[in-house]
């Protein structure tokens, strides 16, 4: 069991309770462990805090943690989410627990829980255009006509899809905007991915769940502006030929929890208001 002394706390700028309750952790707990603090924002110009420390968290709802996560990727430091939010799907705190429970995971008392991403890469240069916890989505812009979008799996050509574009999911990222497109949820340490079209006109075949070792390319076959987007964060224009391959990165996310992961499903239930006679 290793305990956690040296601490950064991210929190989300445009919250002030986030800020306070930033405030509020250093205060309680300063005398015993040593602490940084910034925005979400600010952090970019201080990134060197992060290689020192070994415990972030985030404090904020869930993008917040999409940010936290970008942040940490290459450095392997679990995150602890405060949620500061609405629903909170990937937070483990709520904020009028934090300052009692706190002392528990600083302790070293939680287990690891390991979250997967993707990564995107352009086949013609190999670059790599993006990581991603959540999801990685290429839509139309602003033109009201519909996408097409080629879409191959292992090289196998899957569909040709009309449609408003196109997202894949990890696991973290099914309970985003792939749950609003009616997608399924994946078991949280699942390594599978999930690629689903948006407003398809092929309404019959409503997408696919991948496994691990899957490699997706997509390619745009329209004439008009398509926007690639990872976690919301990154926005890049691509254009008529363009190709996106995506797969499971080698990098992941590690997450402090004290609940086992069988308790997600009651988690998600509750937290979406739609667990029944409760």
């Amino acid at each position: 069991m290793t305990s956690y002394n040296n601490i950064g706390i991210i929190y989300n700028s445009l919250s002030e309770p986030a800020s306070k309750l930033s405030k509020k952790i250093i205060d309680n707990f300063s005398k015993d462990k040593t602490f940084w603090s910034a925005n979400e924002i600010d952090i970019l110009n201080q990134k060197g805090e992060i290689n020192q420390s070994e415990l972030i968290i985030a404090v904020g709802g869930d993008g917040t943690i999409l940010r936290v996560a970008h942040l940490v990727a290459d450095h392997n430091i679990p995150i602890l989410g405060i949620n500061m939010g609405r629903v909170g799907f990937m937070s483990e705190i709520e904020e009028p627990d934090a300052i009692e429970v706190l002392p528990w995971y600083f302790e070293g008392n939680a287990r690891i829980e390991k979250r997967y991403m993707l990564e995107a890469v352009s086949p013609k240069t190999n670059d790599v255009l993006a990581i991603s916890l959540n999801d990685i989505a290429v839509a139309r812009g602003n033109l009201i006509r519909v996408a097409e979008l080629a879409t191959y799996i292992d090289g196998v050509h899957l569909a040709t899809y009309r449609c408003d574009g196109i997202i894949v999911s990890t696991a973290t990222g099914s309970t985003g905007y792939n749950l609003a497109l009616g997608g399924p949820v994946l078991d949280p340490l699942s390594k599978d991915f999930i690629l689903k079209p948006i407003a398809s006109h092929m309404s019959q075949f409503g997408g696919v769940v991948l496994s691990s070792s899957s490699r997706i390319k997509i390619e745009i076959i329209s004439d008009q502006q398509i926007n690639f987007s990872s976690d919301g964060f990154i926005d890049k224009e691509l254009k008529k030929s363009d190709q996106i391959e995506i797969y499971q990165s080698k990098k992941y996310i590690s997450f402090l929890r004290k609940k086992q992961s069988s308790e997600f499903w009651g988690d998600i239930t509750r937290k979406l208001g739609i667990r029944k006679g409760i």
